[in-house]
């Protein structure tokens, strides 16, 4: 099963050729405009299905808004701190990255600076261009202790470089366990344990609320006189005055930046022009190898989502991972709940048995707020959809025939390989195959005259004092009966 249509996509960041290329051939219209002002993105996105960018496009909640036609936003890398993820989840709108992409590069970008502060290399540069031959001792890493805040792909590539070097490696990351830290050689702290002992400081983590300023004047109070700190990270999680005053008072014997709170930074920041920091315009990513692993492999996920194959590098779809693994279950809950409020449009808590809670009752909720016109409800956007329309859902696992009931309408249903079947309406069984238009009725007995029906029916199907009809186009006329609804179903 499909997840997304994907047939326009937009790429408005300048990206690698590889990203195009994977394209072609697969029924995907690629637009290539890197450079696009705010306006332009505005003006042009509600064309397009997939947008991918770098770090240079801002992907505001005003930017979601327009894309009335948007099913995913592609970051080009690892960062996203520059799309809003709360706009997009609520849109139904997938936010993806490539996370093993650049880790390499931004690992290693780490490492150069680390040992570019033990000699202070950029100062003894600029000074030898200038005809001054200053051989000022630096320092060894070997015997040093750093401390590595973030201990995911590229904090442990880091890891276990500087162990080669001789370090002693401590770290903090709230998601990793102290086990699987050791496993890396890494010993676990907290980071109040860290700040006084560690020589070398390294970041490794997303800008967030709770990461921003993590690095501010008090934190820099607790850490060890000479240390020295190192982002590559994301600008932002450093507060850069704080930086600037412990620069100042030799609290912090030398800082490393790839990353600014403001990028580009002010030609005449205090900070960029102090002479024990060193400062590199971004480039944690920027080598030939990352740039086309990181444009071949957003495009290469992009497919593999819509062909309902893997949903890698999702950031926000925890629940379509569950569909994707099982949907034709997750399209049988879809429908349920569509045809659930053809028959009962004013519920507000509907009513889920099945064997598997984790995004079937999500998939009815849907469903039945589709049914209802709401286009945005959907794997992504269903909790915060369904609480805004006043829906909720109650669980009970069985491992009886998938069912839904809101009110005094009950509906089950089952599937066989790749259809799925509606078996009981209300406490008649039926087997009703379920696709394409469905109209259904109530009257006190079977309808007598079809010919009353206009257009062409494919299949009537009783159940009880309910009433199916499968068809192209039909209409009711002269019979005393009550049109519940009609439900279009994929």
């Amino acid at each position: 099963m499909g997840l997304l249509k994907l047939r326009k996509v937009l790429v408005s960041d300048k990206i690698a050729n590889d990203c195009l290329e994977v394209f072609k051939g697969k029924g995907v219209e690629v637009t290539y405009k890197p450079g696009l002002s705010k306006t332009e993105l505005i003006d042009i996105i509600p064309e397009f299905n997939g947008l991918i960018v770098r770090s240079a496009t801002k992907v505001t909640a005003e930017v979601i808004k327009a894309a009335v036609n948007l099913e995913i936003i592609g970051r080009a890398g690892t960062g996203t701190d520059n799309i809003d993820h709360d706009a997009a989840s609520d849109a139904g709108v997938v936010v993806m990255n490539t996370p093993g992409g650049n880790t390499n590069s931004a690992a290693e970008h780490t490492c150069a600076l680390i040992l570019a502060m033990c000699r202070n290399l950029a100062n003894r540069h600029t000074e030898l261009m200038n005809g001054e031959w200053n051989r000022i001792n630096g320092i060894e890493l070997s015997g040093k202790t750093i401390g590595i805040i973030g201990l995911g792909r590229i904090g442990m590539i880091v890891a276990h470089r500087m162990q080669a070097f001789g370090m002693k490696t401590v770290g903090y990351d709230p998601f990793v366990s102290a086990s699987a830290a050791a496993e890396k050689g890494v010993e676990f702290l907290q980071l109040e344990e860290m700040w006084p002992i560690c020589d070398f400081l390294t970041i490794h983590v997303p800008l967030l609320p709770s990461t921003k300023h993590m690095f501010n004047s008090a934190v820099f109070e607790k850490c060890k006189k000479g240390v020295r700190i190192v982002n590559c990270a994301r600008g932002g999680i450093i507060d850069e005055e704080a930086l600037l005053e412990n620069l100042n008072s030799g609290k912090v014997a030398c800082a490393a930046l790839d990353v600014f709170e403001k990028e580009p930074p002010a030609a005449d920041s205090p900070l960029l022009q102090h002479s024990n920091l060193i400062a590199t315009p971004h480039l944690g990513a920027s080598t030939a190898e990352a740039q086309t692993r990181v444009a071949k492999e957003i495009a290469e996920q992009f497919l593999a989502l819509r062909d309902g194959k893997s949903t890698f590098g999702c950031l926000n779809a925890p629940l379509l991972r569950g569909a994707l693994n099982e949907p034709v279950k997750a399209k049988l809950a879809r429908q349920l709940g569509m045809l659930l409020f053809t028959l009962n449009p004013q519920a507000t808590v509907l009513t889920v048995k099945g064997n598997d809670g984790s995004f079937v009752p999500h998939a009815v909720m849907a469903g039945y707020l589709n049914a209802k016109g709401v286009s945005a409800a959907n794997l992504i956007s269903i909790k915060k959809v369904a609480a805004t329309n006043g829906i909720s859902f109650e669980y009970t696992e069985t491992e009886d025939d998938l069912t839904v009931e809101c009110g005094d309408v009950k509906l089950s249903g089952r599937y066989d390989g790749e259809t799925t079947f509606l078996t009981k309406v209300n406490s008649t069984p039926t087997y009703i195959p379920l696709s394409g238009n469905m109209t259904l009725v109530r009257s006190d007995s079977a309808i007598s005259n079809l010919s009353s029906l206009a257009g062409h029916v494919t299949g009537v199907h009783f159940a009880g004092d309910v009433t199916v009809l499968s068809h192209s186009t039909a209409s009711l006329e002269g019979e005393k009966v009550e049109i519940l609804g009609t439900v279009a179903l994929c």
